[in-house]
């Protein structure tokens, strides 16, 4: 039976009949409680899970018939993903980044996501987002990688860093510029980086792993009709972007949290010493956990969010140092030491890098206090 949005009454009972599905499916027994630190392994394996959910329909609920989905909005992804972490299934990197950009595409280039949204969903394809540059992080209105026109589309110079999955892609996404300074001359494209012009270099983190990529262009070419929105309209897409990567990304996060929490306190004896620090960090899930099913039921009646969005990134912030603060304490020794938990430890290296990755905290903070509180520059 290949299941669509009209046989469930609400997402939360497609998440209960996708936990039996994923139960009593014999194909989804390799997933339940696979771990690994390397991104390259889990992608590879992982794949195998992106098919089956897809192959079944399980995955195509939330996303519009016309791009291939099977009706529904966004809150029946979130459903997936809170079933997928409560059966001790990792979720597939593809899937985040795919969050985050096909919602864009929707919009701004629906005949993109029409044409591509299946093969992303099934993992044939995998994409990466393109923003930072080594001289333009968090500030994206003075990146410098050029978007020039040449015959039937146009060609990319220029360098981009921190790219998640770079080296696994075959696609970015992209924000280049293309006219004068400042937000007015960004365009946003879609650019193979399998091609003659392009060069994706993994960059290898303190713990081994190839996290992120730098991406090198030089002539790497855009077909017009790879344009996502308007030439000049990179800002606005961005903007809009922004939404979907602190907000329904932070509900997948949550749930992660939520999860190594529960499995570290019931792999260990409990620790009365640093019952304060799981206090703590539940409050702060929950708090994330609440703001962030809120922005979802917000962008499933499709409503247009603003700088308040940087909310959710301070409490994802907020949650993740903590839970993994109060992961570490709780395992004590153990946590160092114990081979089987190199998984663990790297989930808590990355968390390290909170702060900063999708926009500083600092900014974040910045955001809220001026443009949400109306607070005076300064």
């Amino acid at each position: 039976m290949i299941p669509d949005a009209s046989m469930f009454n609400s997402p939360s009972a497609y998440g209960d009949a996708l936990r039996i599905f994923l139960s009593q499916e014999p194909l989804a027994t390799p997933y339940i409680g696979y771990h690994t630190p390397s991104l390259e392994a889990s992608t590879k394996h992982l794949s195998g899970l992106q098919s089956l959910l897809f192959d079944s329909g399980w995955s195509r609920l939330g996303w519009p018939e016309k791009a291939g989905g099977f009706g529904g909005d966004p809150r029946f992804r979130a459903a997936m993903f809170q079933t997928l972490w409560d059966l001790d299934i990792q979720i597939p990197e593809p899937y985040t980044t795919l969050e985050i950009l096909v919602p864009v595409l929707l919009v701004y280039s629906p005949h993109l996501a029409e044409t591509l949204l299946p093969g992303l969903l099934r993992g044939d394809d995998i994409w990466s987002q393109a923003f930072s540059e080594p001289d333009a992080g968090s500030d994206l209105a003075s990146l410098r990688t050029r978007l020039e026109p040449d015959g039937d589309g146009y060609r990319l110079y220029g360098q981009k860093v921190w790219s998640t999955l770079g080296h696994l892609s075959n696609r970015s996404v992209l924000l280049a510029r293309s006219g004068g300074p400042g937000h007015k001359g960004l365009t946003m494209v879609l650019v193979d980086v399998d091609q003659e012009g392009a060069e994706v270099r993994p960059i290898t983190a303190q713990d081994g792993e190839n996290h992120f990529s730098e991406i090198f262009l030089d002539g790497a070419f855009v077909p017009a009709d790879r344009v996502i929105g308007q030439l000049g309209q990179g800002w606005e897409v961005a903007m809009y972007m922004l939404q979907w990567e602190r907000g329904a990304w932070g509900w997948l996060q949550q749930g992660r949290f939520h999860k190594r929490l529960e499995q570290a306190l019931q792999s260990a004896s409990s620790n009365p010493r640093h019952s304060a620090d799981i206090g703590a960090a539940y409050a702060l899930m929950s708090a994330l956990r609440l703001q962030t099913r809120h922005t979802v039921e917000c962008l499933a009646r499709e409503e247009s969010l603003g700088p308040e969005v940087s909310v959710d990134k301070l409490l994802l912030i907020d949650a993740e140092l903590a839970a993994w603060d109060a992961i570490r304490y709780h395992l004590g020794e153990r946590f160092e030491v114990d081979p089987s938990l190199d998984w663990l430890r790297h989930d808590f290296m990355f968390s390290r890098a909170a702060p900063i990755y999708g926009g500083s905290q600092e900014i974040q903070r910045t955001l809220v206090a001026q443009r949400v509180l109306g607070m005076p520059r300064g």
